[in-house]
């Protein structure tokens, strides 16, 4: 063997890899005497080369016969590379479950919250998915919100990007508001519109929402604000389902019967307020006078109404002097005349001054008179909601004697009086036991001392 990249020895002689590689030089260049006796010396050595001193017979070429006398050796076909390839996972390597316990492997950033940023879309109306169309209004909104609370929108699918709702029950306004009030935390209804949300959420299928506005009528409407939510239910042709609140008249029921809109009322919402107990006056006779003022006010049309609003009417309350002048001293008014003629009604006075009289009679002893009532078949009156305003020249107190009655004029002055008076003055009639001082009493005392 030799060795290709540095020299050998053979034959005493100094062989170098250019002598094996047989380099060729440019002999014509060399010039220089040093240069021709480097040439003899490579073509001598050469072993490839006919004037070499290691031709035939030579110790080199006998050593070169000797070699390729030899049978050729077969290289192995296996690869130099005999590494067995394996992957990392292999070998037990993965990816960490979690980071290291060391500090500082995190760096923290300020995410705000999905619900923020949902919440200000949503709020700002912004990337709204879903118009709604009421008439000529429309609003942008969200589809998905929609469906979270009403069941008429889950109804129609995911799918659909336009949506007409009729206005006769769902209002530009109705749906404004109703849109604010899933969209809000902790929503408060407005009083404003709150009969339209009520007829709106019901057509939406809303329940949450028409469970608050039931509890809203409920708790939070009483007399002023009663009567107006029922003129307001009118309005919106619910009148039916919202008379109930004139029930709830209380102390403005004076006020109401000096309004336009009472004269206005249909029968069946006066009978109701009419036959209330809630209902506050001076005395039953204010009630008296209210059905005759309803009545004349359209007395062609409501003349067949009498009957049956002379009954609501608690005759039996009213001292039987009272009920006896007014059958005969108030017959010169003509809008009490064609009313207390009537059999129907004269039949009720009696009855009242029946009652009261045998009332009287028992005195103390309510035990006797009720069982008087038990054998007769006679059905106590229910008392109303007694109030007294030191401005009416009529009004009295709880235990006073009154002797002389008021007349209808006299009733008429007074409800003139109510409407001049601040709109909140109906607040400031107290019960009429609240004190035993009546200015009435005071006045007629005062008269009979001048005379």
């Amino acid at each position: 063997m030799y060795n290709v990249f540095g020299s050998t020895t053979i034959g005493g002689h100094v062989v170098t890899a250019t002598h094996l590689m047989g380099v060729h030089c440019d002999y014509k260049a060399m010039q220089s005497d040093d240069e021709r006796e480097v040439r003899r010396s490579i073509v001598r050595y050469n072993p490839l080369s006919e004037e070499s001193e290691c031709g035939e017979g030579s110790e080199w070429a006998d050593g070169i016969e000797a070699e390729s006398a030899q049978p050729p050796v077969c290289l192995s076909e296996k690869p130099y590379n005999s590494l067995e390839e394996r992957s990392l996972h292999s070998l037990g390597y993965a990816s960490l479950d979690e980071w290291p316990e060391t500090e500082g492997t995190q760096v923290r950033v300020d995410k705000p919250p999905l619900y923020d940023l949902l919440m200000t879309l949503v709020r700002k109306h912004l990337k709204t998915n879903t118009t709604v169309t009421i008439g000529e209004s429309c609003l942008h909104a969200h589809l998905i919100v929609l469906q979270c609370y009403s069941g008429l929108f889950c109804d129609i699918g995911s799918n659909t990007l336009n949506v007409d709702l009729p206005a006769d029950w769902v209002t530009p306004r109705a749906l404004r508001l109703i849109y604010e009030w899933m969209i809000v935390d902790g929503p408060l209804l407005s009083r404003l519109g709150l009969l339209e949300v009520l007829r709106a959420a019901s057509f939406l299928r809303i329940v949450q929402l028409e469970r608050q506005c039931d509890h809203c009528l409920a708790h939070a409407i009483t007399e002023e604000s009663a009567v107006m939510l029922y003129l307001e239910a009118r309005l919106l042709r619910m009148e039916r389902a919202h008379r109930s609140q004139l029930q709830r008249v209380g102390r403005f029921f004076l006020t109401l019967v000096a309004s336009q809109e009472f004269l206005q009322l249909p029968l069946r919402a006066l009978l109701l307020l009419l036959s209330s107990n809630g209902i506050c006056v001076n005395s039953e006779l204010e009630v008296f006078m209210s059905a005759v003022r309803w009545l004349n006010f359209d007395w062609p049309k409501r003349r067949l109404n009498v009957t049956q609003l002379i009954a609501c009417v608690r005759f039996a309350l009213v001292p039987p002097w009272l009920l006896i002048r007014l059958h005969d001293r108030q017959c010169q008014y003509v809008e009490l005349k064609r009313i207390i003629s009537l059999p129907e009604v004269l039949q009720r006075l009696h009855d009242g001054i029946g009652y009261t009289t045998t009332r009287l009679c028992y005195g103390a002893d309510r035990d006797a008179f009720l069982q008087h009532l038990e054998r007769t078949g006679m059905q106590p009156p229910q008392q109303r909601s007694w109030i007294y305003d030191g401005q009416c020249c009529y009004h009295h107190r709880l235990h006073c004697h009154i002797a002389e009655e008021f007349t209808y004029d006299t009733f008429l002055n007074y409800l003139n009086w109510l409407q001049t008076q601040h709109m909140n003055y109906w607040q400031t009639l107290e019960p009429v036991d609240a004190s035993e001082l009546c200015l009435s009493c005071q006045k007629e005392q005062t008269k009979s001392i001048q005379s």
